[in-house]
C-alpha cells in the first residue's frame, strides 16, 4: 500500500488482520489517529506508517506486539510520550520518531506540514530502554523530547545509529554511551552514526548537549549541523 496517494483513516478493523507480518503504507495521505487495535497485531514484524499525516499518541500497549522488530512512524503529526510498554518489546531492532511535522488547515481543505522541532514527542527516554538489547538505530531527532541520556542504554551493545540532535535532551554524554561509540557508533564506512546537540550553542555558548564522542554535532538554537556547513 505504500508510495500511493491514499487518504482517509486507517481502520480500527487493522488490528482484526491477526496474521499480518507487514503492514507497509508509508508515503500516502493518511489523516488519522494510530488504530488503538494496532496493538493486536501480535505477528507483525513491521509497521511502516512513516510520511503521512498520522496524529496522535502511540498506543499505551503497543508493548503487545512482541513480534515487532521494525516501527518507522517519522514525518507525521503524532505527539505524546514513548509508552513505557515500548520498552518490552524486546525484539525491537529500529525505532524511528523523527522529524515530527506541524500541520495547517489551509483553505480549508488541504494540510500544509513541515518538520518543527517545538511539537512532537515529549517526556524523556526511560530508563528501560536498557531492555531492547536487540535496538540497531534509534532516530528521534527534530522533537521536544528532553530528559538525559540514561545510563542503561549502555546495554544497547547493537546500536550503530543514534540521532538525539533538535531536541531538548540535555547534560553532558554518559560514559556508557561514548563506549557504545567505541564500538559500534562510529564513522568507519559510513556505518555508525551519533548526532547531538553538542556544537557551541547559539555560536559562542556551551554546548546543550557535552559530548566528545559524537560523529556529528548540531547548535541547539540555530539547528545548523557540522554536516551542513
Amino acid at each position: 500500500l505504500f508510495d500511493n496517494s491514499f487518504s482517509g483513516k486507517v481502520s480500527e478493523e487493522v488490528g482484526s488482520l491477526k496474521y499480518l507480518v507487514f503492514l507497509r503504507a508509508h508515503n500516502n495521505r493518511l489523516r488519522s489517529p494510530l488504530p488503538n487495535n494496532l496493538v493486536n497485531l501480535k505477528k507483525t514484524r513491521e509497521v511502516y506508517l512513516y510520511r503521512n499525516e498520522m496524529y496522535l499518541d502511540i498506543p499505551a500497549l503497543i508493548g503487545s506486539m512482541e513480534d515487532l522488530e521494525d516501527l518507522r512512524l517519522h514525518e507525521n503529526e503524532m505527539t505524546g510520550k514513548i509508552p513505557d510498554s515500548l520498552y518490552s518489546i524486546r525484539k525491537l531492532k529500529q525505532l524511528w520518531l523523527q522529524d515530527t511535522l506541524h500541520c495547517e488547515e489551509v483553505e480549508g481543505v488541504e494540510y500544509s506540514c513541515s518538520a518543527d522541532s517545538d511539537v512532537g514527542f515529549s517526556g524523556t527516554i526511560s530508563t528501560k530502554i536498557g531492555n531492547l538489547k536487540k535496538l540497531k538505530a534509534l532516530f528521534i531527532n527534530n522533537n521536544p523530547i528532553g530528559g538525559v541520556v540514561p545510563t542503561e542504554i549502555g546495554l544497547c551493545e547493537d546500536l550503530s545509529r543514534l540521532h538525539i540532535h533538535k531536541t531538548n535532551i540535555a547534560g553532558p554524554s554518559p560514559r556508557e554511551l561514548c563506549l557504545l561509540r567505541d564500538k559500534n557508533l562510529n564513522s568507519e564506512n559510513d556505518q555508525g552514526v551519533m548526532y547531538a546537540d553538542c556544537r557551541p550553542n547559539n555560536k559562542t555558548e556551551d554546548p546543550f548537549f557535552a559530548c566528545d564522542c559524537c560523529t556529528d554535532c548540531c547548535d541547539h538554537t540555530t539547528k545548523v549541523c557540522v554536516a551542513d556547513d
